[in-house]
């Protein structure tokens, strides 16, 4: 038995304490875990009897959590005096109340929403897992989205993404994005690149846009046009990201879905992100949902997609240990954190989609140690992260287990975030990652990556089933 599942034994007891730090004080009014922070940066024990004991009751939980990974103290302050920090590490503790500790451990709430804002598209590309086009019957008003934004930020969500379809069509976007980021949730966008003029890229600034990721399908026109179904749409792209680099956003993303007809192009579309001043590279696959079913045949063997990991690994690595060039990641792929794990002993690897440790984004504010949190404890939120810290949104504000899945968990105009989340009995049984079957089941790397869940259940029938997506196979030694 180890440290971990010792622990967990003990669930009564860490539940009383979460349920303990996540309760505000009656007295100053915040939960007792920003007590806790405070008195750690400051030095100076909270005045609060209840505040104080909560205090010297976790510190030496903190001094354990922090002291593995070797931080400074000053990081530690820096980290417990961040707002989004803060907010993220109390949705954590009031999973603990409601879950217990678990691996990986789910949140009280998603960390991360995707906002799939509008169904309308001024694309139709081949490949969309949402089959956009058209908008959805019951999109939200201005006004229902504002309650929703409300909603989602008092519950305590992170960071909320708006996609699409192409969200920059719906002519209300840039007061929503606005509203959003006033509430405190940091705040990014996903768009094809089609309208991100220079006047647009201006206003999404303004509004409060932190982040921005664009489509980029290959080198030539010939090949991202293929898969947008639209000619000039390469060209259209290249522009946007251009407007997106000269206004300065704190990460640029561009994003490749690989299939046969670009996977010869990887590295040329890599080279032309560089060129063009992207920050981040995600290397999507094809997602058997939507019209993405219509062609999976297009996808490449597993030969070639083990290469193309290979390749954007390689990038990654040397990103972060030389400090040059762009990083890379991956989407859907969740077996690239294995793949970087076992290239390099468990030193240098992404932990999620979305999080590294060495993204640019947290080291900027806290420094390269940041990296050694995330690889420490990367079994607790590694791999897929749908249903654990990251759900989907509808346009019409219905919850998703994760954006591909059409699959609506409750409505948020009718139903309390938190109650969704926390009782659906789909969200439940996704979370028991400790009873993967198959090829997953058996692979010793399943807490560092676990396979894609909507893959598994598309094929499979399964959220627990394997990935047939995998190109490795499981690791069993």
């Amino acid at each position: 038995m180890n440290v971990f599942q010792f622990a967990r034994k003990l669930n009564f007891f860490w539940k009383k304490v979460a349920q303990t730090l996540a309760e505000p004080c009656k007295k100053c009014g915040n939960p007792r875990l920003y007590s806790v922070f405070d008195a750690f940066i400051t030095g100076d024990t909270p005045d609060c009897v209840n505040c104080s004991a909560a205090y010297w009751m976790t510190l030496p939980l903190i001094k354990i959590v922090f002291g593995k990974t070797h931080l400074n103290r000053e990081h530690v302050k820096t980290l417990m005096g961040d707002t989004l920090v803060r907010k993220s590490m109390l949705n954590v503790i009031r999973g603990v109340r409601h879950f217990g500790l678990q691996a990986p451990q789910p949140t009280a709430v998603p960390v991360v929403i995707v906002w799939n804002y509008t169904n309308q598209c001024n694309l139709n590309c081949l490949h969309c897992h949402q089959n956009s086009g058209a908008p959805e019957e019951k999109e939200l008003t201005t006004e229902e989205a504002f309650s929703v934004i409300e909603k989602l930020s008092e519950a305590g969500v992170s960071i909320l993404t708006f996609s699409g379809g192409e969200p920059l069509v719906r002519s209300n976007i840039f007061e929503v994005i606005e509203k959003a980021h006033d509430t405190g949730m940091l705040c990014t966008i996903a768009s094809n690149g089609i309208l991100m003029t220079r006047d647009v890229v201006q206003n999404l600034k303004k509004a409060g846009i932190r982040r921005v990721e664009i489509g980029l399908d290959g080198c030539t026109a010939e090949t991202h046009d293929f898969l947008r179904n639209a000619p000039g749409a390469f060209e259209a792209a290249v522009q946007g990201i251009k407007n997106c680099a000269d206004a300065g956003f704190d990460e640029i993303c561009a994003t490749m879905t690989l299939h046969e007809r670009n996977v010869s192009e990887l590295k040329g579309t890599v080279e032309l992100a560089e060129k063009l001043g992207v920050t981040r590279f995600y290397l999507n696959r094809l997602i058997p949902a939507g019209r993405g079913k219509d062609v999976i045949d297009l996808d490449v063997t597993k030969e070639d997609k083990i290469k193309a990991l290979k390749y954007i690994y390689s990038k990654f690595y040397n990103s972060v240990t030389n400090g040059e060039g762009i990083q890379c990641y991956s989407r859907g792929m969740t077996y690239y954190g294995r793949l970087g794990y076992e290239k390099s002993n468990g030193t240098v690897f992404t932990v999620s989609e979305a999080l590294s440790g060495y993204d640019r984004i947290w080291q900027d504010k806290f420094g390269d140690n940041i990296s050694k949190i995330v690889q420490r404890y990367a079994p607790g939120f590694g791999g897929c992260s749908a249903g654990v810290t990251y759900a989907g949104l509808t346009a019409g504000g219905d919850l998703l287990p994760c954006v591909p899945a059409p699959i609506k968990l409750g409505n948020l105009l009718e139903q309390e975030l938190e109650d969704i989340w926390v009782n659906n009995e789909l969200l439940t049984y996704m979370r028991r990652r400790d009873q993967l079957t198959g090829s997953c089941g058996s692979c010793r790397y399943n807490s560092i990556c676990g396979g894609c869940r909507y893959t598994a259940y598309a094929v499979n029938g399964d959220w627990l089933a394997g990935d047939p997506s995998c190109p490795f196979g499981p690791a069993t030694t």
